[in-house]
């Protein structure tokens, strides 16, 4: 299936936004997706509420078509790749380091989001970064914080899992994942298909794109 792209430029840097909820850094090779929640059909089985399960084998699916599909070289995840800390011998461990070691040689890196302070990071094919990483011109981090005008770097973080709500016909309430660009930054939207969402406003100055099944159109 072919999919269209919509083309950002950034400080002079391509960034292209894919509509399976991810951006994509042609130039570093890069994937970047924010707030992939692995373990989370599992953990909310084991606290007795019916889930369907599935997702995080889907979901791992996905990432890897996207990584073939763009021959990237490197895949980075904006935090919350994990619901809830994983016990080492379960099968959701197991499961994630298959995945990751059949990445190789994609270079995968995780920069700590709030669901993932205490987590073991079991993966010896996985690097973390506790805050942020900085590659010029982007910042990459978990959740956004306001900081003075001087001190401004474009922003990829994650968190919010932003949503909008489109009026149709017949289908009232519908809400689609968005990325959501900011003055100084971009909210990608949750990679996880088992994720709520935050239906976002836009202020004058900031711009919404809304994701479809083969296609990302700005709405704002």
């Amino acid at each position: 299936m072919s999919h269209d792209t919509f083309s950002l430029t950034i400080e002079g840097e391509e960034l292209l936004l894919h509509p399976g909820r991810a951006v994509l850094w042609p130039r570093r090779k890069t994937v970047i997706v924010a707030d992939t929640h692995f373990g989370k059909s599992s953990f909310f089985g084991r606290h007795g509420i019916a889930v369907p399960g599935g997702s995080d084998d889907e979901d791992r699916a996905r990432l890897c078509r996207l990584i073939r599909d763009s021959s990237a070289e490197r895949l980075i995840i904006l935090g919350d790749f994990l619901h809830a800390p994983v016990a080492p011998e379960s099968r959701e461990a197991r499961d994630l380091d298959a995945w990751s070691r059949n990445l190789a040689p994609v270079h995968i890196m995780v920069i700590a989001g709030n669901h993932d302070r205490r987590a073991q990071r079991l993966w010896q094919w996985i690097a973390w970064r506790d805050i942020e990483l900085l590659e010029s011109p982007f910042r990459f981090t978990h959740e956004a914080v306001h900081r003075q005008a001087s001190e401004q770097v474009f922003t990829l973080s994650g968190h919010t899992h932003p949503v909008m709500r489109l009026r149709a016909p017949r289908r009232p309430g519908l809400r689609v994942p968005v990325f959501w660009q900011r003055s100084a930054g971009l909210v990608l939207p949750s990679f996880g298909a088992f994720t709520g969402g935050f239906a976002v406003r836009p202020k004058p100055d900031e711009h919404i794109f809304a994701i479809g099944p083969t296609a990302v159109a700005r709405m704002s």
